[in-house]
């Protein structure tokens, strides 16, 4: 029986793909989970058309992320925190500080896509990178300040 794949199947292949496989496979297994449909003319089409609206939506998906990127690398923000007089933060500023810093800017960015290796402990002026897809990257420049 010949079938389209509509989701990945490891060891089996990628979404689109079709496959001439056992009639017992397709119809009690594939089929129940949503993984396959029977290959058809009008399946090939629907397929088609779902790419190509996939396709679209990650080209302007990509075109967000870089707008966003270029806005990120071209503004500063500052954080204020008590220091020592060596310039010795008490504290250290952390991803949740800086998120909480931008989304104050209007800037909805979680914290898990802010990449700080370790935490900020002392003043002065920090590259920090932000992930904004996989492939897009943005430099957020972070000032510390005195209170």
């Amino acid at each position: 029986m010949k079938v389209i794949l509509i989701k990945d199947v490891p060891g089996l292949g990628v979404e689109g793909d079709t496959k001439d496989l056992a009639n017992g496979y397709a119809r009690n297994y594939l089929f129940p989970k949503g993984l396959a449909v029977p290959e058809t003319a009008l399946a090939r089409n629907r397929i088609k058309e779902q790419k190509k609206k996939v396709e679209l939506q990650n080209v302007q998906q990509t075109d967000d992320a870089q707008k966003l990127a270029e806005e990120l690398s071209s503004i500063s923000i500052n954080i204020p925190a008590a220091a020592q007089d060596n310039d010795r933060l008490f504290g250290a500023i952390h991803e949740t500080d800086i998120a909480k810093a931008l989304k104050e800017q209007g800037y909805e960015i979680e914290k898990k896509s802010i990449l700080l290796d370790e935490p900020i402990k002392s003043i002065g002026v920090y590259k920090v990178p932000i992930k904004i897809l996989d492939t897009i990257k943005a430099e957020l420049k972070v000032w510390v300040v005195k209170e």
